[in-house]
């Protein structure tokens, strides 16, 4: 654990107490309406999933199942009027689905943005979280996420990201890790690497954040990088992507070594376009559970979650190298409008070597979903 030792410095330090705006970095994905964004409650992180958190035109969005039955509130749902009444305390909190107001003790009250249902969950604005319920809420910008706290409420262990450290049930290889967390199944830990460990210089992710070259800081600055090279290659709409700005965005978040690259991006784009492919998704970098598999980049392990909901012809539907030499291109085929989660080893590199590797590390071009991952269609 000697890498974080920076405490909450990292999470304070980058966040915004009562602001619950998100600036999302996603200029060039044309025709995305929102953006997957991590909710750490209490220390748990919400999982990428149907209904998870999302930021829409600057406002937070939450499902309403991550603070049920918490913060000492009493809910109940009218699913003929599409009415959540939430009781906390002396206040009776209405909240009604397509309504941009709630009511306090009969009180109309402002939220920002509109409940609304998602994947079939009930989505409400952060603001009630913090302005109604009174829970504390910071904002960290660098890697996209929010933590709700409940006041007064101890947490234990945390590692520098505000999230909970298990000392049990712990997975056969957590020697591999510099510790595992509350939030994280051990089928992810457990998960084969891309390689392993058999080159001569891997290392595993344990003994990479025991060294100095490693800190919380760089990694966020990695994560961030990543989530946002990623919200663009899984959010793609053919009637208004752009493939000039498209390929400029992207490559800008992938290694920047082989300049061609950024014309391949474009060629995807115009193909987008022809083949009128519509892709929804998006990844969650875990900063814990990285390795280096001595092939000179660097694996994150990641959750991913992504819809195909349109195309033309089965070709080429992904920005990614790994796809059509997959079963998933030429044996089980994805279908078409059907969500599918997993992990995936993503790889990150960079072609600057003047220090630290992390300043500049950011996606490498022949990072996949499909290369070394778990895949599960959403049922």
């Amino acid at each position: 654990m000697k890498l974080f030792s920076i405490s909450k410095s990292l999470i304070i330090g980058m966040s915004v107490m009562v602001s619950m705006v998100l600036t999302m970095n996603t200029a060039g994905a044309e025709g995305t309406a929102s953006q997957a964004v991590s909710v750490i409650f209490d220390g748990i992180k919400s999982p990428l999933s149907a209904g998870y958190p999302y930021a829409e035109n600057g406002i937070t969005m939450i499902p309403f199942r991550i603070i049920s039955g918490k913060l000492g509130t009493q809910s109940s749902w009218n699913a003929a009027t599409k009415v959540l009444t939430l009781k906390q305390k002396e206040n009776n909190i209405i909240l009604t689905v397509g309504s941009s107001y709630a009511k306090v003790n009969g009180v109309p009250t402002a939220l920002g943005a509109k409940v609304v249902q998602k994947d079939g969950m009930t989505m409400i604005p952060l603001t009630v979280v913090s302005d109604l319920l009174g829970a504390e809420v910071e904002v960290d910008e660098l890697i996209q996420s929010v933590h709700i706290h409940t006041p007064g409420k101890e947490l234990g262990k945390l590692d520098d990201f505000g999230r909970k450290i298990r000392t049990t049930n712990l997975p056969k290889n957590y020697k591999d890790y510099p510790y595992i967390l509350e939030d994280i199944p051990n089928e992810m830990y457990e998960m084969k690497n891309t390689i392993n460990y058999v080159a001569k210089e891997a290392d595993t992710g344990a003994k990479l954040y025991a060294t100095k070259e490693v800190t919380s800081e760089g990694i966020a600055k990695v994560i961030n990088r990543m989530n946002i090279g990623y919200n663009l290659r899984l959010s793609v709409d053919y009637k208004t992507i752009n493939p000039a700005s498209f390929a400029r965005e992207v490559f800008k978040y992938e290694n920047q070594s082989v300049s061609i690259r950024e014309d391949d991006i474009r060629k995807y784009a115009e193909w987008v376009k022809k083949n009128r492919i519509q892709i929804e998704g998006s990844i969650d970098p875990e900063p814990s559970v990285m390795y280096y598999p001595g092939t000179g980049d660097y694996r994150v392990r990641s959750k991913f979650r992504f819809r195909i909901n349109s195309f033309t012809e089965y070709k080429d539907l992904i920005l990614d190298e790994y796809f059509s030499t997959t079963h998933y291109m030429n044996n089980e085929r994805l279908k078409k409008g059907v969500w599918y989660e997993g992990y995936a080893d993503i790889a990150v590199s960079t072609n600057y070597y003047n220090g630290d590797p992390f300043k500049h590390m950011t996606v490498d071009a022949l990072s996949s979903l499909f290369e070394n991952s778990i895949m599960y269609e959403v049922k």
